[in-house]
């Protein structure tokens, strides 16, 4: 009887781990090639076995580490772990950034102006944004999915001003979406501060 105790002790995490496998590969469950996150690693799935699964984790700019990470497949039941998939067919992001608007600028156009050269670099992704936005609206059978448009909240706090940018980028393309974002929103904040003296110069 302790011996049968133990065994069934010893077992525990296995089971756990067998029983989690099944969750995995059931509906919306994991596939070899999902890019996926659990807990703080973010990878792409490249086994998944009855016990464990295999991870080649991915960097900050989705590229290969190098790196495999290995989960047990009971990492389900943990409340802690999480693991998030896209949703097949989307490969979608959103992203924010903040910039401290200048002090005294036009904010109502510099909100419009940050909209519209956001808009700009998401001219160039737009098809493939609206086509994983279709498909999301599929998978979850609702209208409730976000539009794969830009949007610029201004945030007034003491004595500083803030543009809070969100918007969409493709997985793939991340990089280079993040950093021609960047260039264009820094160029409409560096322009705003340019047109300070002629505001100012403005009769009252």
């Amino acid at each position: 009887g302790l011996l049968t105790a133990g065994v069934a002790v010893a077992m525990q995490s296995v089971l756990v781990s067998i029983v989690g496998y099944f969750f995995l590969i059931g509906k919306y469950g994991l596939r070899v090639g999902d890019r996926v996150q659990i807990g703080s690693v973010t990878g792409e799935v490249i086994d998944l076995g009855l016990v464990r699964l295999h991870l080649m984790e991915l960097g900050p700019l989705y590229d290969p580490t190098g790196r495999v990470v290995a989960f047990a497949n009971s990492v389900v039941f943990q409340a802690s772990g999480g693991i998030f998939k896209q949703i097949p067919g989307v490969n979608l992001a959103w992203r924010e950034i903040t910039l401290a608007v200048p002090d005294g600028s036009d904010y109502t156009a510099a909100k419009e102006r940050l909209r519209a050269a956001a808009d700009r670099v998401l001219d160039d992704y737009r098809d493939e944004l609206v086509r994983q936005t279709r498909a999301l609206r599929k998978a979850a059978s609702t209208s409730a999915a976000e539009e794969t448009q830009v949007y610029v909240q201004l945030r007034f706090s003491s004595g500083l001003v803030e543009a809070i940018v969100r918007y969409p980028v493709p997985f793939q393309r991340a990089a280079e979406v993040e950093e021609r974002m960047s260039r264009e929103l820094f160029e409409v904040i560096r322009e705003s501060a340019a047109d300070l003296p002629k505001l100012a110069a403005q009769p009252a």
